[in-house]
């Protein structure tokens, strides 16, 4: 029955470097972020409020001087003490963060669309543009390469972990025909989607995933590789599967987004490639796409970077950054972070602290960094006399959620009663003063603030 509750928002907008923010990088030991652009590598300290380094790639001809290259990637690696960027055009250059050398490590003539480092920093993977994965040591030493629409196990056939093979699953008021049941059109990837593939790494790194766009039928599919990169299974065909890949740090599922004809949902895959759960988003199914999904270090907290699918009347698309908890089976949104309309308040690149995991790090177009500490709250009234009904308060989306202790106890998500907000809750306090612990406050994502009382509302 824990609430997020922003404990710390570091804000600094003096910062600046040529170009546009593309991907970032935590150094974990000094706490500065790098920054990719088409222009190269910035190291930022959001707490100084500076610039720490600059380093052109365009002067060493690894970029284009007019700002026309592309970066697919950035990588800190602390033990070389170094940092990794991989460009489109082929080449993957180590730049040595204590003497300032650029050295070009390898290149790939058909070009790169993605790079993703395993959690412990031994191995890369890189996509190329000729739809293969090319896996390398640390030390940038190729081991294997194989093709990512590769499908050893044929169409339909999976791994049987867990419950198994879907034919043998339990489901329920379907009956067996769910099983058996053939998909009649498989629907191609939608417009908006970039094509790229996308790598997602497990928590332990034995295993990984690829999300792409299967050449034969236009669709998304999810592969899952282990290290020596040996298949290990292919997922099911996900009519309206997206292009946003995560895998939970725990191992559990592969979150990605679905798009049904009546709604649009996070997904879960597991490692066998067959769904299991989901959760659907508080938004019309054409309203926004999803950018990407972000898993923290500790697999508590699920970030949503959401984007508006049509811009209105001025031109600009509304950005959003939601972070979901679960409990008892149950989604909660608990924080809806809204970005506006304006090009440069826009979050450029988000990510989670990769060893505090409740700290959140965004860079936003116009080089404004954000910080965001969250922490754990229980939102209750005090209590402290029989006029007190022990009040706990659940924040879930435009929900608040309030369960009467002193009355019943039930198990959450169910509640007393529930409160419905105009706007996504941000916190809930209830009142300190005796006589009156049963009142709460409420403020929403939007900045206004909603007053209950006992048996009214008291106005906002």
């Amino acid at each position: 029955m824990r609430n997020l509750k922003l404990l710390k928002c570091l804000r600094c907008a003096e910062l600046q470097s040529p170009g546009s923010p593309r991907f970032f990088s935590v150094r974990t030991d000094t706490g500065t972020i790098l920054v990719a652009s088409e222009y190269g590598i910035t190291e930022l300290d959001p707490r100084a409020g500076q610039v720490v380094s600059e380093v052109s790639l365009t002067a060493e001809n690894y970029l284009p001087e007019d700002g026309s290259g592309t970066l697919v990637g950035i990588q800190d690696l602390p033990d070389q003490e170094s940092v990794c960027v991989a460009t489109a055009n082929g080449d993957v250059i180590l730049h040595n963060l204590n003497t300032s050398q650029l050295e070009c490590v390898g290149s790939v003539d058909s070009g790169l669309t993605g790079m993703s480092w395993s959690p412990d920093q031994e191995l890369v993977t890189l996509t190329t543009g000729q739809e293969t994965v090319i896996m390398m040591t640390k030390d940038f030493e190729p081991i294997t390469e194989v093709e990512i629409h590769q499908d050893d196990f044929g169409e339909g056939k999976f791994i049987t972990v867990g419950w198994g093979k879907k034919e043998t699953q339990f489901h329920g008021s379907e009956g067996k025909q769910a099983a058996q049941r053939k998909l009649t059109e498989i629907q191609t990837a939608v417009p908006w989607d970039d094509r790229r593939p996308r790598i997602s790494w497990r928590g332990d790194g034995q295993l990984f995933a690829v999300s792409a766009v299967c050449p034969r039928t236009g669709a998304r599919k999810v592969r899952v590789w282990n290290r020596e990169c040996v298949l290990q299974s292919t997922s099911e065909a996900i009519n309206g599967l997206e292009q946003s890949l995560c895998w939970k740090p725990s191992g559990s599922l592969i979150a990605s987004t679905q798009r049904h004809p009546n709604k649009h949902s996070v997904v879960f895959i597991e490692r066998n490639g067959l769904l299991h759960g989901d959760f659907t988003l508080p938004f019309g199914k054409e309203q926004v796409k999803v950018k990407e999904l972000l898993w923290n270090s500790d697999s508590s907290v699920l970030a949503v970077w959401l984007e508006d699918m049509s811009p209105g009347e001025d031109g600009q698309l509304n950005t959003y950054i939601q972070l979901w908890t679960v409990g008892n089976y149950h989604w909660y949104l608990k924080q809806s972070l809204h970005f506006g309309r304006t090009l440069e308040r826009a979050p450029a690149c988000v990510c989670w602290d990769p060893e505090l995991p409740h700290r959140l790090h965004l860079l936003t177009r116009g080089w404004t960094s954000l910080t965001y500490d969250w922490g754990w709250s229980t939102e209750r009234s005090l209590g402290d006399d029989v006029h007190d009904n022990g009040n706990v308060a659940v924040i879930d989306g435009d929900k608040v959620l309030v369960t009467m202790f002193r009355q019943c106890v039930v198990p959450p998500p169910m509640c007393t009663y529930e409160l419905q907000l105009p706007a996504a809750v941000s916190q809930v306090t209830f009142h300190p003063e005796p006589q009156r612990t049963n009142d709460l406050a409420v403020l929403t994502a939007d900045g206004r603030v909603f007053v209950y009382g006992k048996g009214e509302y008291c106005g906002n």
